[in-house]
């Protein structure tokens, strides 16, 4: 039964407890909140007239600020369990000090301050509990969470509303206060009860200095002093307008029933039973539609539905020709409606736009964009309605309150947007890791030069290197006479450096300074780079008979390929001729200096050992041909890769060759045999260029490649994809998402019947890397910096950069896409997450997956994974499986399943099953 509740309101099995006990400190918290509600207004209406609600607003106003500064230094000092503990505390004194002073004075003020302090009450239980709840949860699961959480206020107000019309003609209004203490002692009995290690330790902890928040880094002083960063700011005017229009919308209720009830316990009875179904359809309302409906709309367009309504039942009430009656019906279903958005969908929406903030900046915005906001609504409309008082006399009309209303609701929606931007880039910035920052160093500056020329002399590897490349850049004109001397350093680092410079540069006046360095470090082991600077800048033909071992002699030869003589090019070819035709080593040594010094002399050597028939030949071989990108050997490299089967050597050889390689005069499709298509696939994915990319979408729109390697392929290169390029795409995304539903559910039964672990493991598997081939496919058509982003995120698994990542992706991608890969996610990241109803699993069966998976495969399994299943058969023994094996043809270019399929209908006989 359980089990069931959960599903229905989207609890996961791990987090109903956590749930549960929430849900009860928020239940009694609401019900002494309903309580004081009902009881404070009902004694304000009786004692005083309409015309004095301004003065409560202005007076709630001003005791909102005082508690404001009293509750930020308690949330600086208190961690949050103790804070929301200490809250509870105080508003119980102070109820039952408002119980003492209605029973034992006579004070005719005292009904106004019991009005104002209620709000004060409801704000500082607000804020405390609210703020807990923050840190407890991240921002995925806020959205899913709050509004069940939060729902443990409906029933309770619901109940308390319901209590006050019964009990308040028997019992007195004033002793319903009791009622309200109540509630809170029992609160603070479950709330001390409940432990978490996220609101367990020090406020400290929990947050970090405001200066490290997520917002703009140019932030103007005002933002950072008042409001710590923009999303806040945004959710502070968000906050301003739809306060100061329940503001209104509650003042012209209370106008009506002040005019309709005169006896304190009938005034009681109607705002019990009024709010009483407003909180029934809220709780339906919370319960069943708003975790889902702000998952389905988005936490921006969910804040829109409030506003949006009440502006259009507003603007249907400015009609002309309505009747009074009828405005005065439409009226009250407007506050209910408002009451029900509110409760239901705007303040789980609400709070969990904080969420991407660290979690100092989440009680922060909680304390600003209400603490701050309410108390200027309530001046603001006290103010006003005074105002009209004073110049126009009786109580403001229907039709005036909805003018104003239709104007304020406007800027109501306008702040929505500019939540949502703000909302994005929050995310962006707590997704981020960091940024470098660099110097600017002034080379040809005198001192500068000094500095580093003194810095040669350091002995240190790093410094007299990065000294020597400065002061190359600034064009220094004496660099080689700084240089030369540091062929002879200790440090073999700065030696092969500088060796590598003078080659560069070609000085020949280096060679002395070598043959000594050669006779100082005869065993250095940047010895055959010494060798080859040697061979290259001697003055005269060096004799290769001085080059002994096979090092020494190929970086002879490199040097000597190097030189411009016609009679040095002659001396290499006459050597190569003979390493070619020599053992293994030796052709590996003729590659070595080809794929250094390349000519087109060297050609026919390379092709000789292109034809090669030893493997590790002719696949260096085809390496050195893309290393020195000759494409007039590419046909012949093909060729070699196709008929001796080297698709990693092709791949490499593609690589090197480059994007050229991949022009439709060099690869045309249809001479690309089938077994290469995925080596070049790979190596285009590793290339830049216009080429590589119109290859693979080339290949894309054949439909015959492997589309997956495709995907990932062009993700690899950030391709910019054409409309054609991307409906193919798109419709590869569609169809992986069925897919990967398809095996997540097989996975997910086999996992509840406890059978065919191994094949549960395969499917898994592939479940993650179809995940991987979806998030490509999104970065491909939508914003590409921020999906790589998420993905890094979700490779790291940190549950709050996790959720975070999610969040992002809602931002950024279609519903259509989100919500069937979030479920995907949902269900990888927590295996006990549903995927589906119980009843679709319950139709599936292991004979009908095994069936599936063998003959259809409508999932597109792997080679793998089909093998595994049809290895699975001697552990299943269902009548009919034989016969299906049987029946299906052998796949062809498929030695795995088909050495796997060969196996297994060697062991189904009638009498032998093994069962695991």
């Amino acid at each position: 039964m359980n089990s069931k509740i959960n599903l229905l309101l989207n609890i996961k099995p791990a987090e109903a407890k956590l749930v549960r006990q929430l849900f009860l400190v928020q239940f009694f918290l609401g019900v002494a909140t309903a309580f004081l509600f009902t009881c404070t207004l009902a004694m304000f209406l009786h004692s005083f007239e309409v015309r004095e609600i301004p003065r409560v607003y202005i007076l709630s106003a001003g005791l909102l600020l005082v508690a404001n500064a009293f509750y930020a230094k308690l949330e600086a000092k208190l961690p949050a369990k103790r804070l929301l503990q200490t809250i509870i505390l105080f508003s119980a004194f102070s109820i039952l000090l408002t119980w003492a002073g209605v029973s034992f004075l006579a004070a005719k003020w005292l009904p106004l301050v019991l009005s104002s302090w209620n709000m004060v009450v409801y704000m500082l239980v607000g804020y405390a509990f609210w703020g807990m709840a923050a840190i407890i949860f991240n921002v995925r699961e806020s959205k899913r969470l709050f509004s069940v959480v939060g729902a443990g206020d409906i029933p309770a107000k619901l109940m308390g509303y319901t209590a006050v019309s019964v009990l308040a003609p028997l019992l007195g209004v004033e002793n319903l206060l009791w009622f309200s203490i109540g509630g809170f002692v029992l609160a603070y009995y479950f709330l001390k009860r409940f432990e978490h290690h996220a609101i367990s330790g020090h406020p400290e902890s929990h947050g970090h200095d405001a200066s490290h928040g997520h917002g703009h880094p140019a932030e103007t002083s005002f933002l950072k002093k008042y409001f710590q960063n923009r999303l806040i700011f945004a959710i502070t005017l968000f906050s301003l307008a739809a306060f100061t229009v329940y503001s209104l919308i509650d003042y012209t209720l209370l106008a009506e029933v002040k005019s309709k009830f005169t006896s304190s316990p009938d005034l009681a009875t109607f705002i019990g039973v009024f709010f009483a179904v407003g909180r029934v359809l809220a709780l339906l309302v919370k319960l069943l539609f708003s975790s889902r409906v702000i998952s389905r709309l988005g936490l921006s367009n969910s804040l829109l539905i409030a506003p949006v309504v009440l502006l259009v039942i507003s603007g249907f009430m400015l009609i002309p020709g309505e009747s009074e009656k009828t405005i005065l019906y439409t009226f009250g279903v407007m506050v209910l409606l408002s009451e029900v958005l509110k409760s239901a969908v705007q303040e789980p929406a609400f709070f969990v736009l904080f969420q991407p903030l660290d979690p100092h900046s989440r009680l922060k915005g909680h304390l600003v964009s209400k603490g701050y906001t309410m108390p200027l609504a309530l001046l603001a409309t006290g103010l006003f309605l005074a105002i009209y008082k004073h110049y126009n006399g009786g109580s403001i009309s229907i039709t005036l309150v909805c003018q104003i209303l239709v104007s304020l609701i406007v800027l109501w929606v306008a702040t929505v947007y500019l939540i949502k931007k703000e909302y994005v880039h929050s995310l962006v910035q707590a997704l981020k890791k960091g940024y470098f920052t660099g110097t600017e160093l002034f080379l040809n500056d005198e001192p500068v030069r000094k500095l580093l020329l003194e810095k040669l002399g350091s002995g240190k590897a790093k410094e007299v290197i990065l000294a020597l490349e400065l002061l190359e850049r600034s064009g220094y004109r004496h660099l080689e006479k700084q240089m030369l001397p540091l062929l002879q350093s200790p440090s073999a680092t700065i030696r092969k450096y500088v060796l590598s410079k003078v080659v560069d540069l070609r000085w020949p006046q280096a060679f002395p300074l070598i043959e000594q360095a050669l006779g100082r470090y005869p065993e250095d082991k940047a010895k055959p780079e010494f060798i080859r600077a040697a061979f290259f800048l001697n003055p005269v033909l060096p004799d290769l008979q001085a080059a002994q071992s096979p090092h020494m002699k190929t970086a002879a030869l490199t040097g000597l390929a190097l030189r411009a003589e016609a009679a040095a090019l002659q001396l290499v070819l006459q050597h190569l001729q003979e390493l070619v035709q020599g053992s293994e080593s030796e052709q590996a040594m003729a590659l070595e200096v080809i794929s250094r010094t390349y000519r087109k002399e060297f050609r026919p050597l390379l092709k000789d050992l292109l034809l090669d028939r030893k493997a590790a030949v002719y696949k260096r071989a085809m390496e050195v041909v893309g290393k020195v990108k000759d494409f007039g050997l590419f046909p012949t490299v093909l060729e070699v890769a196709h008929t001796k089967d080297a698709p990693y050597a092709l791949q490499a050889a593609f690589v090197h060759l480059g994007d050229e390689a991949f022009t439709a005069q060099n690869l045309p499709l249809q001479q690309l045999p089938a077994g290469l298509q995925l080596a070049a696939i790979k190596a285009a994915g590793k290339v830049r260029g216009e080429h590589s990319t119109h290859f693979l979408t080339r290949l894309f729109a054949t439909g015959l490649a492997r589309q997956g390697a495709l995907v990932e392929a062009l993700w690899n290169k950030n391709a910019e994809l054409g409309s054609e390029a991307k409906q193919q795409v798109e419709a590869f995304l569609k169809t992986k998402l069925g897919q990967g539903r398809q095996k997540a559910l097989y996975s997910q039964f086999l996992s509840q019947q406890n059978t065919l672990p191994l094949l549960k493991e395969a499917l898994d598997a592939e479940g993650k890397q179809d995940l991987q081939r979806m998030m490509e496919s999104l970065a491909l058509l939508f914003d590409r910096a921020q999906v790589n982003r998420v993905m890094e995120m979700l490779a790291i698994g940190s549950p709050e950069k996790v959720a975070n990542a999610i969040e992002m992706l809602e931002q950024v991608v279609p519903k259509k896409y989100f919500l069937p890969l979030e479920a995907l996610l949902d269900v990888t990241l927590d295996p006990e997450k549903q995927l589906a109803r119980p009843a679709e699993l319950q139709r599936l069966d292991t004979a009908s997956i095994l069936k599936d998976l063998i003959t259809a495969n409508s999932a597109s399994c792997s080679s793998w994974t089909r093998s595994v299943a049809c290895y699975s058969l001697l552990q299943t023994p269902f009548s009919g499986l034989k016969d299906v094996l049987a029946a299906q043809p052998v796949p062809v270019q498929d030695a795995l399943y088909s050495e796997t399929r060969g196996f297994v209908l060697s062991q189904l006989t009638k009498s032998a099953y093994v069962i695991d």
